[in-house]
């Protein structure tokens, strides 16, 4: 049996397929849908943000389905600590959708999940909130995660499904497991950086290990992204 993701891309795919031959490539709006699900949602603020970016660069892809999975980090206090994406062999819009997730203000009832005690056993859905019912964690571990529910941008000939989870952990130890995870500095790493600036850019600038490239990365900290994007091509190449 095909599963619930696999199905809501075929059922919205032949939307699609139907009118992908009356809209041009990237000149139709993007619209956002949400399969029946009852598990908590991807706020509405970042959605549309995710949906621009679709708008903006999905036309690019040439048409097809596309799912990016994520995971956004976050720590006790709803701060989004790191997010990491995959799916979507597009770099610019990759790039724009976590900058998107990395936005995200996290409700105070998915921040109230990791005080939540975890049966070691799969506890009845029965009785169980919404969100409960997305919680994958265990008593013993410093942080839950909590699958969201799938969100569906379409932008004919395009869908793109945005299957993210909320990982909710300790500050110190988000902030740890990231540097360890943290890619040597590089081209992409260098254009996120420059578009969400802030620590981002101080963390790429603190990767360099030749002392002249931390300069003359730290020389760029408080330049536009346009300035920042310069100098990772300069630096990196196209």
């Amino acid at each position: 049996m095909g599963s619930p993701r696999v199905r809501t891309l075929v059922s919205f795919g032949l939307l699609g397929c139907a009118t992908a031959a009356l809209v041009p490539p990237g000149c139709a709006s993007a619209t956002l849908r949400y399969p029946a699900d009852d598990r908590p949602r991807v706020p509405a603020a970042t959605a549309e943000r995710l949906r621009a970016c679709v708008d903006e660069l999905g036309g690019e892809l040439g048409g097809g389905y596309y799912t990016f999975d994520a995971t956004v980090k976050v720590d006790e206090e709803g701060g989004v600590v790191d997010v990491k994406g995959k799916g979507v062999p597009h770099p610019g819009l990759a790039t724009c959708m976590r900058i998107a997730l990395r936005g995200m203000t996290v409700s105070e009832e998915l921040l109230g999940l990791r005080r939540l005690r975890v049966s070691e056993t799969s506890a009845p859905a029965n009785g169980q909130a919404p969100a409960e019912r997305g919680l994958v964690g265990h008593p013993a571990l410093v942080a839950v995660a909590v699958a969201l529910a799938d969100l569906i941008i379409e932008a004919a000939p395009i869908v793109v499904v945005i299957a993210a989870s909320v990982e909710i952990g300790k500050h110190e130890d988000l902030m740890e497991a990231a540097r360890r995870r943290r890619p040597k500095p590089n081209l992409n790493r260098c254009l996120d950086a420059a578009a969400a600036g802030g620590m981002m850019w101080k963390n790429l600038c603190n990767d360099f290990p030749n002392r002249r490239d931390r300069e003359g990365c730290w020389s760029k900290a408080e330049m536009s992204e346009e300035e920042k994007r310069n100098w990772c091509f300069n630096k990196f190449g196209r």
